[in-house]
């Protein structure tokens, strides 16, 4: 019999009907025939000197902060805080509940639909979140209407583009949605 040594063959069956089967061959080779240059298998460098201590190495990292809000939009409303202080009207004109939370400041609270509720006193900076349990979207308006009050509609909407689920009010009274 003859040697088939260095010879491995493989069928790779497919069971799909109507896909035809397809032979492989393969043949092994010496490593040193693979890869002649026997110093790229050596170790990877160590971080460890030569009495295997740590290397005194300082950890490279870089972190960039995002950037601030009012660099990345315009504000949507401006209110002025009284003594650092907002009261917040929210105005459900959908016809289901929104939920909401002031983030610190308040639990999960559900406002039902065509209803209203004033959150007082909110000490400056305010992060509002909001959600309809039904998954809709929505569009969610801020106005100023006097000195420390912010009235926010909030409306169903069906463009993915305009739909907010946050609020922030930051110390100096601007509005930012996301």
């Amino acid at each position: 019999m003859k040697s088939t040594k260095g010879i491995l063959g493989f069928i790779c069956g497919s069971l799909l009907v109507g896909v035809p089967v397809i032979a492989l061959t393969s043949v092994a080779m010496p490593l040193s025939q693979v890869n002649p240059d026997s110093s790229l298998l050596s170790e990877a460098p160590s971080n460890l000197d030569s009495t295997n201590t740590p290397r005194n190495t300082p950890a490279r990292t870089t972190s960039v902060a995002p950037p601030p809000p009012e660099q990345l939009q315009s504000p949507s409303a401006i209110v002025v805080p009284v003594n650092g202080t907002v009261n917040i009207k929210l105005v459900n004109q959908t016809y289901t509940d929104v939920t909401y939370q002031v983030i610190g400041e308040t639990e999960t609270r559900t406002l039902p639909g065509r209803s209203e509720v004033t959150l007082q006193t909110l000490k400056t900076p305010v992060n509002l979140t909001l959600h309809r349990p039904d998954r809709g979207f929505l569009l969610v308006r801020p106005e100023s209407s006097e000195a420390g009050m912010l009235e926010v509609s909030l409306s169903e909407t069906t463009d993915l583009g305009i739909d907010k689920t946050a609020m922030t009010i930051q110390e100096n009274g601007n509005v930012f949605l996301n």
